[in-house]
């Protein structure tokens, strides 16, 4: 049986690193992040977020992301509606994935929300990644070329380090490069040894 690893981390905390720190070491990643972007291009997906945030937000057919974001960051309940639509498909889209790594005994599920999707709940164990909140908003602001106002806007609508940690079953700091090769590896070391027992 494949256990399942969660990988959560607020916006700017390094997660895609760790993520690919782990496909370094062999373990499949699906990157619930990205694939809910592909996801969200989906006809019958577009056609219910127009149902929901109006038309305004296609562009030559595809959704605007920007725009999207824009709207969901400065709402919480426009976010938790988007997230009503978008959530179940993820959820299908990683399953199936799942299905196709089942020969692996251990895959990576790595998620900026995956307490707040309920995503956790599905998870054998849980790395939460942290970093400093003024290094976050620096990498995000060149990242995604924004300004400090909407970087803050976003991790204020996220879980704090504190919230995610206590739910956690290890926290990563992503100080350096080496520190978190060293930190990855020694939490496989006791995932590898659990999952023998």
């Amino acid at each position: 049986m494949t256990k399942i690893i969660g990988l959560t981390g607020g916006i700017g905390s390094g997660k895609t690193t760790v993520a690919n720190e782990f496909l370094t070491l062999g373990i499949p990643v699906y990157f619930a992040d990205i694939e809910s972007k592909k996801l969200m291009q989906q006809p019958h997906v577009i056609e219910q977020i127009i149902a929901a945030f109006g038309a305004e937000i296609i562009d030559q057919h595809t959704i605007n992301t920007v725009k999207l974001a824009a709207i969901v960051f400065a709402d919480s309940a426009k976010l938790k509606q988007l997230n009503a639509i978008i959530h179940p498909e993820v959820h299908v889209h990683f399953n199936q994935w799942l299905t196709k790594h089942s020969q692996y005994p251990l895959v990576v599920k790595e998620a900026a929300i995956l307490f707040e999707s309920g995503s956790a709940a599905n998870c054998d164990y849980i790395i939460s990644v942290q970093a400093p909140e003024d290094e976050r908003i620096q990498r995000v602001m060149l990242r995604d070329q924004v300004g400090k106002a909407q970087v803050v806007a976003r991790i204020k609508h996220q879980w704090t380090d504190e919230m995610r940690a206590a739910k956690s079953d290890f926290t990563i700091t992503n100080l350096s490069q080496e520190s978190l090769k060293n930190q990855v590896q020694s939490i496989l070391n006791t995932i590898q040894l659990t999952s023998l027992e």
